[in-house]
Order: C-alpha cells, then structure tokens, then sequence
C-alpha cells in the first residue's frame, strides 16, 4: 500500500474517530444540559402556580386559580395533574374537576403537606392503565409566616423523556450533518495533505534512484521551510559528499596504482638491466642500480606501511609507547634525514627551537612519523629559494602541552580543502587553478605573475604524483591518540603551517 493511500486512511479514521467522540460527548453533555434545564423549568412551573395560589387567596378568588391550572394543564402535555390544597388538606383547586373540595389522603400528599420547602417526589402510579411514574414537584404558600397552603404538579416521567429525546434526536440529526460535513471537508483535506507531503518523498525516491544509478551530481529541490525541507537539504549534501568520496576513490585508486607500478617498474628495469650487462656491467653500475632499487622498496615500504597504519586506526587497533622523550633531539634527527632532499631542491630547511624546551610524553617513533610527513609535504609543495621550517614553543595558555610548527613559503592550501584536508582519501585541489577560477588577482599584476610562476613551479615538481591521500588522516590519528590537537593555517600563495600539540604528562594521553 503506498504512502499517501496510507496516510488517506489513518488521517479519515482519525478524523472520523474524533467526530465520534466529539458527537458522543456533545450528546451526553446535551442530554444532561437537558434534564436539568427540564427539572428547573418543572420547579419554575410549580412557583408559578404557587404564586398564582397566593394571589388568589389574598382576594378569595378560586376561580382564578382553578383557570390557571386549567392552562397549566394544557400547556404543557408532561403535566399529569396540578393542584393547590389548603392548610386543612382540602383541594382548593384541581386540573380534575371533580376532586374539588376533597380532602388529600395519600402517603405523597401528606408529606407534600408536612414539607416546609420545595419537596421532589416519584411514585408509580398504579390507579391507571398502564403504570407510569410521576414526579410529584410541590412547595408550601405562607401568608406572612403562616401557612396557608400548597401548591403541586406531577409530571411523566414517560412524556418527559419523549421529550427530551425527541429535542435531542432533533440534535442529533443536526449534529451528523455538520459531522458529516466536516467528515468531507477533512477527508479532502486529508488527500490534499497527503499529496502535499509524499510529492517531494517522491522526489527524494527519485533522487535515490538517480544516484543509485552512479549520477552524483543530482540535486533535489524542495521548496519547503519544514522537516521534508531540512531533509532535502541533507540529501544534497549527502549526493555532495558521495560525489567528493567517489573522486577521492578515483585519486585513491591513481595514487594506488602510481605508488604501486612506478616502483616496481623502477626494480624490474633495474634487475633486468643487471641481468643482462653480466658481471661487467654489474661492476660499472650495480653500487648505484642497487642504491635505485633500495629506494624504490623503501618507497614501496613506506606506502605499504601508511595502508596497513591507515587499516589499525580505522579498527581502532593503533598503539603507542609514549615516554618522556627530547622533542629537539627527535626534531634535530628527523630534519637532519631531509637536509640533502632539501639542498638538492634548493629549499632553505631550518630548525627554530628555543633552549629549555620541556620533554614530551609521547611515542618517539609515531611523532617521528608525524613530523616526516609534515617536513616531506612542506618540501613537496615549496618551490626553489622557498623555505621550509619546525620550530615549537610552550603553550602559555595551556602550560600541559608543546606546540610544534611546520611551515613552509609553499602554495599553500585552497580554502574549500583548509577544512577537509586530514580526511582519508582527500588530495588538495590545483591551487594555481582555483586562485584563476575564483579571480583572486592581487591589484599589482607583477605581484599576480611572480604568485602564478611559484605556483606554475610547484606544479611541476608534484605533477608526477599526487600521493594517496592517507598522510595527513594518520598524521592526526596519530597527535588525537598522544591526546593532543593539529589544526592548519594557509594563505594563498604565501605558504601553509601546520600546527599540533603534544602533551608533557602522561594523564594527557587517550586510553
């Protein structure tokens, strides 16, 4: 069954099921409304003709009275029988004729009698076929404080609830049909509703459907300001996000089988050069062929290496062995592997650290790999004559931990990737191209050609390979798991530092 045929029907029984209850409310509130209005309009009669009774024996006129009940009697057919007695007991005044003058014997006389006020009475009344019950309403007439008689109606209890359910059968015919009315209303309401609210489910159905189908780049627009709205927004940002993760995997995949080939490649030709120059060949060449071939299996090791940490972080199963460690002795080391690299590219690489700096509780192996990352991308993305520098310095605000810089006079980084670039799989974008697509000229165009020429050089020394994206993901993995944080700060251009915190106690360290 589909959604809006669903949602017709639970909305038609919900707002069936609320105008039964309003109706069955209604009526028994009417009907109550009802009796009571009927007993106080029974009370008002039998006043009334206590007041008549009054009157009529100031002026000694029973006539009047006798009138009077007449159309009592009359005028309203629930009426079984008016009187008015004396003090004696003797009927002054009767709607039956011939009990004029007769003295008032019965048990529910005599307690009319004796009342001092209103008094309620019912009784079946057996001296008439059928039997019917009868509501017995008197209230006693005083001259002054003496009592000079009593006045009383009796009333069916039969007709009086003819009456009462003929008003509200009446009623209740008038109430089924604005039920009923509204029962159409809301049912087309209900229709209109659901096709309101399962037009844009549909389109999100069909968006689904088109990116199932491997086309990202579908959007979904849903001009709402609700909840089907909100959720339209996410599923674009959702088809955004599969997009970039799809071009991630398609630069995975290259850095892959870039890091992969061009090594192996590299050993094949190498041996098979070997191999056929003989042991002649071997004794010009093979010092150096081999020193090619251990880079190559280094390289090889070292992307290896970032697959398999890679694979421990996402299974949460990457350990460190922190201790108290010299961080300028590790920063002096690991910079030290870098500096032909750095002569070579002719990249001024330099160390800034300041006497006294406090030991840090941390893995010296993984800050090592840490910092060789940072150092060798600082490297990669810096042009010649460009610089390259690690400095690090105590926190003032935070005196726990050791902030370490790596900063380079590099390209830097795109705004669009500053927020992205220690996901897994991210790879920056081409700066050099983002700064022409968005028009971010500096006004002094001899300033806009020297930025596009240091950026046209890094261009060319990462042109062969843009990498697989995982060493900033296991950079931070690796400063989050020492209970410390790495941010990075760029302007384009000019450079990008990265910046992370190492604690200098142990009770810093994530468990």
């Amino acid at each position: 069954m589909r959604l809006k045929t669903k949602f017709s029907l639970f909305a038609s029984l919900l707002i069936t099921m609320v105008l039964a209850a309003t109706g069955l409310l209604f009526m028994t509130v009417e009907k109550q409304h009802l009796i009571k209005e009927t007993r106080e309009n029974q009370i008002a009669l039998v006043k009334s003709l206590a007041g008549v009774g009054r009157e009529a024996l100031l002026r000694n006129y029973d006539l009047f009275l006798i009138d009077y009940i007449k159309i009592i009697k009359k005028g309203n057919k629930a009426v079984t029988y008016a009187l008015f007695v004396d003090n004696e007991n003797r009927i002054l005044a009767h709607s039956n004729s011939q009990l004029l003058r007769q003295i008032v014997k019965d048990t529910i006389g005599i307690k009319a009698q004796s009342s001092q006020g209103l008094l309620i009475q019912s009784y079946q009344r057996v001296s008439e076929e059928p039997h019917q019950e009868i509501i017995d309403i008197a209230l006693p007439v005083f001259l002054g404080k003496q009592r000079k008689g009593t006045a009383r109606i009796g009333f069916s209890k039969t007709v009086l609830e003819e009456i009462i359910e003929g008003t509200l059968h009446e009623t209740r015919r008038r109430v089924l049909g604005v039920a009923l009315g509204v029962l159409i209303f809301g049912l087309w309401g209900a229709f209109i509703l659901a096709a309101t609210m399962t037009r844009p489910i549909k389109v999100l159905v069909k968006g689904a459907e088109l990116i199932g189908q491997g086309k990202l780049d579908t959007k979904i627009r849903v001009d709402r300001k609700d909840e089907l709205g909100w959720l339209a927004g996410e599923f674009n940002q959702m088809a955004e996000r599969l997009k970039k993760l799809d071009q991630m995997k398609k630069d995975f995949l290259s850095g892959v089988t870039h890091d992969l080939r061009s090594p192996l490649a590299a050993i094949e030709s190498y041996v098979n050069e070997m191999l056929e120059g003989g042991v002649e060949e071997f004794a010009k060449t093979g010092i150096e062929d081999l020193n090619t071939i251990k880079n190559n299996t280094i390289r090889l090791s070292r992307f290896i290496n970032d697959l398999l940490d890679a694979a421990k972080i996402e299974g949460g199963r990457m350990e460190i062995e922190p201790r108290l460690i010299d961080l300028s002795s590790l920063v002096t080391e690991v910079t030290t592997i870098f500096m032909p690299k750095a002569e070579e590219e002719k990249i001024d690489l330099r160390v800034e650290l300041p006497i006294g700096l406090p030991k840090v509780f941390a893995d010296g192996d993984r800050i090592g790999q840490v910092l060789t990352n940072l150092i060798s991308n600082g490297i990669k993305f810096t042009p010649p004559g460009g610089a390259v520098s690690i400095s690090a310095e105590k926190m003032m605000e935070n005196p726990e931990f050791v902030l370490v810089k790596v900063s380079d006079t590099g390209v830097g980084i795109s705004p669009e990737d500053l927020d992205s670039i220690f996901d897994k799989f991210h790879q920056g974008k081409d700066v050099f191209e983002y700064i022409y697509r968005n028009d971010r000229l500096p006004e002094d165009m001899d300033k806009a050609l020297d930025k596009f020429h240091h950026i046209r050089e890094v261009r060319e020394k990462v042109k062969k390979g843009k990498g697989t994206g995982f060493g900033l993901f296991i950079v931070k993995s690796i400063v989050e798991l020492h209970g410390g944080k790495i941010w990075a700060k760029s302007k384009l251009g000019e450079g990008a530092t990265f910046i992370f915190t190492l604690p200098v106690k142990s009770g810093k360290i994530k468990t």
